[in-house]
């Protein structure tokens, strides 16, 4: 009975997420994630995603549609999808820790 009240419960929360972040580009992250990447944040090890998105929409000249924090064995990046101002859709794999571009295409 409690893993089924357990699993309801994020069921729940994962629900609560989906709503609060309609038509937002905000981060999207697995649950076994979250804990790790709030920690990161609070330490400081990574920067916050409104300064990460400022950052990268004044460097590449564009609007961030789209956004995925992931965790690699380089440490923690943000795929962001950007639309630039010509209208074209690019992708900006960004360095979490120094918002850092590391790869566009």
């Amino acid at each position: 009975m409690k893993t089924i009240s357990n699993f309801l419960r994020m069921g729940m929360v994962a629900f609560a997420l989906l709503i609060a972040g309609a038509g937002t580009s905000m981060p999207v992250f697995a649950f076994d994630d979250q804990d790790a990447a709030l920690k990161a944040l609070k330490n400081g090890d990574i920067l916050p995603y409104a300064k990460i998105k400022k950052k990268v929409e004044k460097q590449l000249g564009g609007q961030v549609v789209g956004s995925n924090l992931r965790r690699t064995n380089k440490g923690w990046q943000y795929d962001l999808r950007v639309r630039r101002d010509n209208g074209k859709v690019m992708v900006a794999i960004v360095d979490a820790a120094t918002g850092a571009i590391l790869l566009t295409r």
